[in-house]
């Protein structure tokens, strides 16, 4: 019977400590190079925090991302937080799962509209059930990231394409706006066309041998994000084009392929730093349930990343720690 007791409580012990505090559904999937970086840094701010962080990925299906949420506002035993990322317009629906529901929420990386949040706001419920968001500024990197890269060339007639992610999320829209933004502002330069390679290496690969057919004149492509940068490349050595040489390119992201490619040059121009927001909101999440206040204050999450600085060369050997300190000691600059 003592036996039975004692092995009850350890039991229970078990249970209450892997009780989660945060949900996090993860619209990628953990081995994709930006998602599992989000993931990786996650779980040390969690360690840090003493918090037990759970996620779901969806693996880029939006569809099951809310059937996840609307499974997970079922349980008996609710997180009392909850991590959304505004997938494909798909944040709304989301949300409707946790409606009534005591459950914080907190959009990551990509918020709904201002409009929309703003409207909501005005509900009692996500007055106070929905947080602040933490978003990196997407139009600041990728109007950065667009006009160092026809920076480097010099002369008239520059001809550059765009490979955006998608139509719909925020995060591709609006790297593409500023990006759009710092090349139509430089008489120099003709932006001949932007397709969507949907964050996909071999869509954009494809869509990479027709560019390159089509505009044999070519001076600079800027890509959404790494994978698609992958394809262009893939595309280029197939016609024996140096990438970074015959053709400057720019991306965003911080695998260590991309990471790699960055310091030997095929890459010109590399931003990233996005992935840590989800260990930022940890930060504030931590707060905000140690003294029910939400802190305001503004963490710089991108930047252009410069082969030998001290950020690149943490990411490089997967710092988590460091990453960590970076991110929330250097809040000098709004982001």
């Amino acid at each position: 019977m003592r036996l039975m007791f004692f092995l009850g409580m350890l039991l229970l012990s078990s249970l209450t400590q892997a009780k989660t505090d945060v949900l996090f559904l993860n619209p990628g999937s953990s081995d994709e190079s930006f998602w599992g970086d989000v993931d990786s840094l996650l779980v040390a701010a969690a360690i840090r925090f003493d918090m037990e962080v759970e996620t779901l990925h969806s693996n880029r299906n939006h569809f099951d991302m809310i059937r996840q949420a609307n499974e997970v506002a079922q349980r008996p035993d609710l997180p009392p937080y909850v991590f959304l990322v505004n997938e494909k317009q798909s944040g709304l629906r989301m949300l409707d799962a946790f409606y009534h529901k005591p459950v914080f929420v907190q959009f990551v990386l990509n918020d709904i509209s201002p409009v929309e949040r703003q409207t909501l706001l005005q509900d009692p419920h996500w007055h106070k059930y929905l947080l602040p968001p933490v978003v990196p500024d997407n139009r600041t990197i990728g109007f950065e990231t667009a006009g160092a890269l026809v920076q480097g060339l010099g002369g008239k007639d520059i001809q550059v394409v765009l490979v955006s992610g998608d139509k719909s999320t925020p995060a591709s829209v609006e790297r593409t706006e500023g990006a759009l933004a710092a090349l139509q502002s430089m008489a120099e330069v003709s932006t001949e066309q932007t397709v969507y390679g949907q964050w996909q290496e071999n869509k954009a690969y494809q869509q990479a041998q027709v560019l390159l057919q089509r505009y044999p004149g070519l001076d600079a492509i800027w890509t959404a994000n790494d994978h698609m940068a992958f394809g262009v490349i893939r595309a280029m050595k197939e016609k024996r084009l140096a990438p970074g040489k015959k053709i400057r390119i720019a991306t965003i992201n911080t695998s260590a392929e991309v990471l790699a490619l960055r310091r030997e040059g095929a890459i010109n121009v590399l931003g990233g730093g996005h992935f840590l927001a989800g260990g930022v909101a940890l930060s504030n999440v931590k707060q905000h349930m140690d003294t029910g206040s939400y802190p305001i204050i503004h963490y710089s999450l991108f930047r252009l990343l410069e082969p030998d600085s001290e950020f690149f060369i943490a990411l490089e050997r997967r710092d988590w720690e460091l990453l960590l300190d970076i991110a929330l000691t250097r809040n000098d600059a709004p982001d």
